[in-house]
């Protein structure tokens, strides 16, 4: 069971950081064309995939503290 949900954390972990490598390739996009540094929406949707990511990290360094301490 166990298991199960690392693999299922891993792979939400993989598409938000796909999210965020797109989401970052397309303002690099708009550099190269001399346009502004993208929006306000794209910076606040790049925010946000951040935090979950950060969440994420987070949550997993929890569990492997606690880990830790059942083992000692």
């Amino acid at each position: 069971m166990q298991f199960l949900r690392l693999i299922t954390i891993m792979e939400d972990l993989k598409n938000r950081l796909k999210l965020l490598e797109n989401d970052l390739k397309k303002l690099e996009n708009h550099l190269k064309k001399g346009l502004a540094t993208g929006t306000k929406k794209d910076w606040e949707h790049i925010l946000h995939q951040t935090r979950k990511i950060e969440e994420l990290a987070i949550s997993q360094l929890t569990i492997l503290r606690i880990q830790d301490k059942k083992t000692t």
